[in-house]
């Protein structure tokens, strides 16, 4: 007899023809005809090297080897269905596991919680963050995720949600006044960098058409957060995303670098499994996060002109 596991079709024709005894009625049942299941136990005689069945002209009754393997069968398919049940049943209940940089979590997501705690009080989130792109969705159980630069994650559905600013920022008394972006001679050694967005320098610099920057020197950090900081701080320039930094804005504690620049172009996706579409809580959380990006759009902070570093 072979090592490999039969057909899961043919067992289950096997179980239902042992049943009723017939395979005209086991042919109704599975809305098939009596030559497919004749067939379908044949093959499973011929996987097992052994007769199921003794046939005759209406009925059809059960072998020796047919008895012990209906009976070591079990109840196999009323075990698979509870298990689906259960399954289906444990999903429901669990909240929705969305992925996103901490960055965005912090100054994006969470300032919004009590707009989608009024809109679907019902919702469940688990928050959780990730320093890379590359999300392995099943083996970290992770339902969706919204992050940038990549629009195509294999079989995932990606969905744009918005496109962001991607521009310099530093504390309003860095830079002498009046510095500009041309003036990278002055400036450019002092450059912050996030180890989760290595390149956004160099998308800024091919933005305004400066070839003469070296987009990679300066001082690096795990996070976004902590170069934010580290601008914060006095300690460089740093490449930030407009939209997740508005409460700096509106607190002063940054500005944007160079007025006489162009922002670079950060779009952002809304990437998921297939499976998550069934999910009772994505489309939920999914129509919030697209009515919350529609609404109105943040405003353009201006740098401000310091009197001197």
């Amino acid at each position: 007899m072979e090592s490999r596991l039969p057909p899961l079709n043919a067992l289950r024709t096997f179980v239902t023809a042992a049943r009723v005894g017939s395979f005209n009625d086991a042919a109704e049942e599975l809305c098939g005809t009596p030559a497919a299941v004749s067939r379908s136990i044949k093959s499973l005689e011929d996987h097992l090297g052994c007769a199921l069945f003794h046939r005759s002209h209406r009925r059809v009754s059960l072998t020796g080897d047919g008895q012990y393997y209906l009976a070591h069968l079990g109840n196999v398919f009323d075990q698979i269905a509870l298990a689906t049940q259960n399954l289906a049943a444990q999903r429901a209940h669990r909240p929705l596991v969305v992925c996103a940089y901490p960055s965005f979590i912090i100054n994006w997501l969470i300032p919004r919680w009590s707009s989608l705690a009024r809109k679907s009080s019902g919702l469940e989130l688990k928050l959780v963050t990730t320093h890379t792109h590359d999300i392995d969705f099943e083996k970290a159980g992770i339902d969706a995720a919204i992050l940038t630069d990549r629009a195509e994650y294999g079989t995932r559905t990606s969905e744009r949600l918005f496109v962001a600013n991607l521009v310099p920022v530093c504390s309003p008394n860095y830079l002498p006044a009046a510095t500009l972006a041309s003036d990278d001679d002055e400036w450019g050694h002092s450059l912050l960098h996030s180890e989760t967005r290595p390149n956004d320098w160099q998308r800024w610099a091919e933005a305004n058409g400066n070839t003469r920057l070296d987009p990679y020197r300066g001082q690096r950090f795990e996070s976004s957060k902590l170069m934010y900081e580290a601008a914060i701080a006095g300690g460089g320039i740093a490449i930030g995303l407009e939209p997740l930094l508005q409460r700096e804005f509106s607190a002063g504690s940054l500005t944007i670098a160079f007025p006489d620049s162009k922002p670079a172009s950060c779009p952002f996706h809304l990437i998921r499994p297939a499976s998550t579409e069934t999910h009772p809580f994505f489309q939920p959380f999914r129509e919030w996060l697209i009515s919350e990006v529609n609404s109105k759009p943040e405003p353009m902070k201006v740098a401000s002109q310091p009197s001197g570093k």
